[in-house]
């Protein structure tokens, strides 16, 4: 008969092998509390990367569709070349400001 009569759970098996590998690793507590620290790290280091090379895709679109508005409402003007460009630049700001709005 047993002293113990309780069945051994999922988590003590689980506890034992972990400190077992680590054990049979080398590594102390404190250093894998490094290499952890050094995963995450590693993590939220490739999400920023991410997140910012999807914020600049984002921006190139909206670039890119706001050159097409000005390139449309350009060529849809008649007598472009005869016009005073301080003229033109000032219509165009109007409109880039309209476009932003």
């Amino acid at each position: 008969m047993k002293m113990n009569q309780q069945s051994d759970g999922f988590w003590t098996h689980f506890w034992a092998s972990v400190t077992a590998i680590a054990s049979a690793a080398g590594l102390t507590t404190e250093q894998w509390i490094y290499v952890l620290c050094a995963v995450l790290g590693a993590l939220l280091s490739f999400a920023s990367y991410r997140n910012n090379k999807r914020a600049l895709k984002t921006k190139e679109d909206e670039d890119i569709k706001r050159t097409e508005i000005l390139r449309s409402y350009l060529a849809g003007r008649e007598n472009n070349a005869t016009m005073d460009p301080a003229h033109v630049a000032e219509e165009v700001k109007g409109v880039m400001d309209n476009i932003g709005n």
